[in-house]
């Protein structure tokens, strides 16, 4: 199935960045260079091993519906 690698409905990764994205901006809200840092570290110290397991495990829904859009966005 042709899908860039890159694709954010086929890589886990890439959902992992938008949770820490949201994670900054809603409840650290960083103004400063080491807020950021510390928000980042604090952030990555407490994913666990089911937190991961469950982006992983997103494919399964997702894949689907990126085959019924011939490779195009999924919509989630």
């Amino acid at each position: 199935m042709p899908a860039p690698a890159s694709s954010p409905d086929l890589n886990p990764i890439e959902n992992v960045w938008a949770t820490l994205k949201d994670y900054l901006k809603r409840q650290v809200k960083p103004r400063t260079k080491a807020q950021l840092v510390h928000g980042i570290t604090e952030f990555w110290n407490n994913l666990t091993a089911e937190d991961c397991a469950k982006y992983i495990d997103h494919i399964h829904r997702v894949l689907p519906h990126v085959v019924l859009n011939e490779s195009g966005p999924s919509g989630f």
